[in-house]
């Protein structure tokens, strides 16, 4: 007989799911270089999410394929394509944004990918920012009331 037939609580291993958040996603708060916060939100699934892992796992798979061919090319392009993956790896996550006051946004970041990788490259503040709440596993648990993701992040690598 277990402990929950006897009437006794069991250990919660819930508190350990960071998966469900993952795949469902949280709202980032996005802060200027000064610290301040820009008003700016970022919607963003977690790297324990499927659709994150998926993708990790098609580059990683890739990565295998490129070295063990070999040669000098495998080995000099190696940083350049992590470099790459890792920004594809964000906006694979990335889901949505919106601004605290209601402005328009400029584009839709969780549906034309093309502008969402520019903006990315463009504003490294902002994709530290987002690559650091989405690996974060602070931001994705259960228990957690509201995301660690409203505390200052990392404003650059």
């Amino acid at each position: 007989m277990d402990d929950q037939q006897n009437g006794n609580d069991v250990f919660d291993l819930d508190i350990f799911d960071t998966k469900t958040k993952a795949n469902e996603g949280i709202e980032l708060k996005i802060y200027k270089p000064d610290g301040e916060f820009s008003g700016l939100y970022i919607r963003v699934l977690g790297s324990d999410s499927d659709q994150y892992q998926k993708l990790k796992r098609k580059q990683e798979k890739q990565r295998v394929k490129v070295l063990s061919r070999g040669g000098r090319d495998a080995v000099e392009n190696l940083y350049e394509v992590d470099d790459i993956n890792a920004i594809d790896l964000v906006v694979a996550a990335t889901l949505g944004w919106r601004h605290e006051n209601g402005k328009p946004m400029p584009f839709d970041i969780g549906a034309d990918k093309k502008s969402a990788k520019a903006f990315y490259q463009q504003y490294p503040v902002a994709y530290n920012q987002v690559k650091y709440g989405i690996s974060n596993p602070e931001n994705f648990m259960k228990v957690s009331a509201e995301p660690s993701s409203d505390t200052q992040m990392p404003l650059s690598s």
